[in-house]
């Protein structure tokens, strides 16, 4: 309806929240616009388990298409491969969060000062606690800034960290040119991004396989957090997107050509996710033990992933790029 501005999903959400009497944060989403609504949203500090980035098994198979090792993580990697031997990189992080990926970069070693913004005030308190917390307070530094800002600032660093962070930023073409004036001229640029369909708006073909995935996995197994059971996966309105996250994927599908268009692209690994990704919201935590059970029922749904990547493609990708001569 109307390019998916709404739909009947919309409707059936809407119905089940006054059934449990939850209209006030839905009326509080529409009272709330723009900057402040992103910054609203983003203000919890609370980690979902129910997501797919919460299965053990799943952050393996990212290690094995990122680095060809399950046990070598994107940032281990980079860092031996692309740093070494540097241990006095100033870095800079886009949209850090709570500064969990931020903490795996600085255990790397290669960084003097890993700084980290973000927009939203109570993750960069959380942040910098964890960073005292693992004796890092004297190479992670976080503040809170629109990093819109720091680009007429004129300070460079020698690493630029986009970590599920630039699938957030809207109008990519312009933003990633002036993205580039953040890195020294020899500098990289790191990037760990979901590049799939802007909004949400997923294909009738990863539907259509992530619901086939869905078919053979147990009923117990698709239960969510509220007790329902999850039976299909379906194409979010653009209007929901809006209403709880305007940043969510505001220009993904543009992100990817952009990164190839402005910079010179070292190394790319592309890691699924195009089905895995919204098969598994909102029940990952159905599979965070490490059972044999557990292991081969996700054994069997990495391998339908697998099957239609080459149809379907990636949403997700790791790379490491460099500035063009002339733009950095």
């Amino acid at each position: 309806m109307l390019n998916n501005l709404i739909n009947r999903h919309d409707a059936d959400r809407l119905l089940r929240k006054v059934r449990r009497l939850e209209l006030d944060p839905v009326l509080t989403k529409l009272r709330v616009r723009g900057g402040a609504r992103v910054v609203r949203h983003w203000s919890r500090v609370d980690p979902s388990l129910t997501e797919w980035w919460a299965i053990p098994a799943v952050v393996k198979r990212w290690n094995l298409l990122m680095t060809g090792d399950p046990d070598t993580s994107f940032p281990e990697y980079v860092a031996a491969k692309h740093f070494a031997p540097r241990t006095d990189l100033r870095g800079l992080s886009l949209g850090c969060g709570t500064g969990g990926n931020e903490l795996l970069w600085a255990k790397t070693g290669a960084f003097s000062l890993l700084a980290g913004v973000d927009v939203a005030p109570e993750r960069i308190d959380f942040a910098t606690r964890a960073a005292a917390e693992h004796g890092l307070a004297d190479v992670l530094r976080f503040r809170v800034t629109d990093v819109n800002r720091m680009t007429a600032d004129g300070e460079r660093f020698d690493v630029l960290l986009g970590l599920q962070s630039l699938h957030h930023f809207d109008d990519l073409d312009a933003g990633l040119p002036r993205l580039a004036g953040l890195i020294e001229p020899d500098g990289m640029f790191v990037v760990d991004e979901f590049v799939g369909p802007t909004r949400f708006q997923w294909t009738d073909e990863q539907l259509d396989a992530a619901n086939v995935l869905l078919a053979q996995l147990p009923e117990e197994r698709r239960r969510q957090a509220d007790g329902r059971i999850k039976r299909r996966v379906v194409r979010p309105s653009r209007l929901s997107m809006v209403l709880d996250d305007p940043s969510e994927a505001v220009d993904a599908a543009a992100l990817l050509p952009g990164l190839r268009r402005e910079f010179d692209v070292v190394e790319e690994r592309p890691y699924g996710g195009t089905v895995l990704h919204i098969a598994f919201s909102g029940i990952a935590h159905n599979f965070l033990d490490q059972e044999p059970e557990t292991l081969a029922l996700l054994e069997r749904c990495f391998a339908l992933e697998d099957a239609v990547l080459p149809g379907v493609g990636h949403d997700f990708v790791a790379m490491v790029c460099r500035p063009r001569s002339g733009t950095g």
